[in-house]
């Protein structure tokens, strides 16, 4: 717990500090707060996500192979386990190589960022257009939800595309929706750095592909 309050203050401390950077803007401090944690954390979601995608591109290889041990085994429990040893003889995880890591180190950040932005996001500030970052805004949500879509959709092509952005949008657009401004002013940050993440996994696609 000691450790824990230790990072909370050190974020609040930096989300403050930031804030005086920006002219005493409490907004603009947890917008650079978020972008720099981000950031910060794109090398380990970038490779995570580089890995989810040539798993995906190895699966897609097998598909046929797949397709012929469904309509060769009536049984679901024997296409599981036939499926499971194709994949295994092709050197195919169940899922990326790191990703139980990645997600055990990203997730104590993104909480600690949320709550320190959550905790001193509770008075009537203005930021900009929003007049109060302690109250949800409906614009904040929109643009975080329109850059949550776009990330997807700016990544690898695939048939469910347009269908996986509509659904990350709209999710994102519900939950910034209930919340702070305050706190979708950190989904904003995040999602815009999300966009260059699955430019950059596209461009690492296309190089394999080629």
């Amino acid at each position: 717990m000691l450790i824990w309050s230790s990072f909370l203050e050190l974020l609040r401390v930096s989300l403050f500090a930031l804030a005086h950077v920006c002219g005493g803007s409490l907004g603009g401090g947890i917008l650079v707060l978020s972008l720099i944690i981000r950031v910060a954390l794109l090398p380990l979601t970038l490779r995570l996500a580089i890995r989810a995608r040539e798993l995906e591109l190895a699966r897609r290889r097998l598909q046929p192979k797949v397709d012929a041990l469904r309509k060769r085994y009536a049984s679901p429990v024997d296409q599981m386990i036939a499926t499971r040893e194709l994949y295994a003889a092709n050197g195919i995880d169940a899922a990326p190589k790191g990703t139980l890591l990645g997600t055990l180190l990203q997730l104590p950040v993104a909480t600690g960022v949320y709550q320190t932005i959550a905790s001193v996001a509770t008075r009537v500030i203005r930021f900009l257009w929003v007049k109060d970052l302690s109250r949800p805004d409906a614009l904040v949500a929109s643009v975080a939800a329109g850059l949550a879509g776009a990330a997807v959709m700016a990544g690898p092509t695939s048939p469910t595309s347009r269908t996986a952005a509509g659904l990350a949008a709209v999710v994102t657009f519900l939950f910034a929706w209930r919340v702070s401004a305050g706190v979708g002013l950190y989904w904003l940050a995040s999602n815009a750095v999300g966009v260059v993440q699955s430019l950059l996994v596209r461009r690492a696609s296309s190089k394999q592909i080629a």
